[in-house]
């Protein structure tokens, strides 16, 4: 792995624990702070899917098989389950105003970072190999 790939692998890695991080805390955050039992069971779910980042933090940092896919997957579930709970939380006013506010700045943060990581591993799709023609004739 050349230097810059590794850097780039860390600095993925690195946003991958700050994402779970973020996740991890909303979620127990809307836990504590939330005002019925729909805002409580999105909480436990945040929580639980802020953990799933680790697995796929460790895949990158080794270079295991399936690092990307994983990472891929966890972002993309981030991002949706973050975004539809920011929009139930609204409906239903699971939330009061101040940690409402707090909750959208933290998906909104945690978005644009899962965001930044599909992105940057979307961008190094791997390149299949290039067919070489036969010398052979």
């Amino acid at each position: 792995m050349s230097a810059s790939l590794s850097t780039r692998v860390a600095l993925l890695a690195a946003l991958e624990f700050i994402v779970g991080g973020i996740v991890v805390l909303g979620g127990t955050a809307l836990v504590y702070f939330s005002t019925d039992a729909i805002g409580m069971s999105l909480g436990v779910v945040h929580a639980i899917l802020g953990v799933t980042p680790l697995p796929a933090r460790y895949l990158l940092l080794t270079g295991r098989a399936g690092a990307r896919t994983l990472t891929l997957w966890v972002d993309a579930a981030i991002i949706a389950f973050s975004t539809i709970s920011e929009i139930l939380l609204s409906t239903t006013g699971s939330l009061a105003s101040g940690p409402f506010a707090d909750s959208v700045i933290g998906t909104v943060v945690a978005v644009l970072i899962a965001t930044v990581i599909l992105y940057q591993l979307m961008r190094a799709r791997p390149q299949a190999p290039v067919a070489r023609s036969s010398s052979i004739r």
